[in-house]
Formats: structure tokens, sequence, C-alpha cells
């Protein structure tokens, strides 16, 4: 026969797991947004302004500019963001 106590324990270990895939899956679909990204401040004035424009399109637009998703099909609509920004991105990010 299973006990109060032990059914207890089995929910708190049921719910612990449920807290752990939640905060895993929630990992997994954060992402950065580009004015708080780490290596904003290092980056050269040009590709700054282009990154606040795309935070501009962001808040306006409703767009999908993060730093871990952005590709150059994307990138290049940003106005001002030419081949140049491009390679200086792709080369902080490091991918």
């Amino acid at each position: 026969m299973i006990t109060r106590k032990e059914y207890n324990n089995a929910l708190d270990t049921i719910e612990a797991y449920h807290k752990q895939l939640f905060i895993d899956t929630l990992l997994d679909l954060e992402k950065t947004p580009v004015l708080k990204w780490d290596k904003f401040k290092n980056c050269s004035k040009r590709l700054q302004s282009a990154l606040r424009t795309a935070e501009h399109y962001n808040n306006k637009y409703n767009s999908n500019y993060f730093i871990e998703n952005m590709h150059w099909n994307e990138f290049r609509k940003i106005k001002n963001a030419g081949k140049k920004c491009w390679s200086e991105f792709v080369e902080l990010r490091g991918y």
C-alpha cells in the first residue's frame, strides 16, 4: 500500500521534473536582442548604427532581428548595412 508521504514525494518529484523541462525549453527559445548583445560596444559605429536600425524595426514592425538567427538575407534589408558590416558582424558573432 502507498502511503500519503510516498504519494506527496512522488508529486514533488513530478513537479520538479516539469519545472526542469519548462526551464530547458525557455533557454532554447531565448534570443538575444541586438542592443543587448555583449559585443555591441566593441563593434564599429557603422555596425552599431545598423543594429540600432534593426532594433527599431523590431519595435515598430514586430520584426525578428535577433543575434542568433540573423542571416545575410535579413541583414541586408537593414538600412546602411552592407558587406563590410556583415563581415564584421559575422566575425564578432563567431559564425
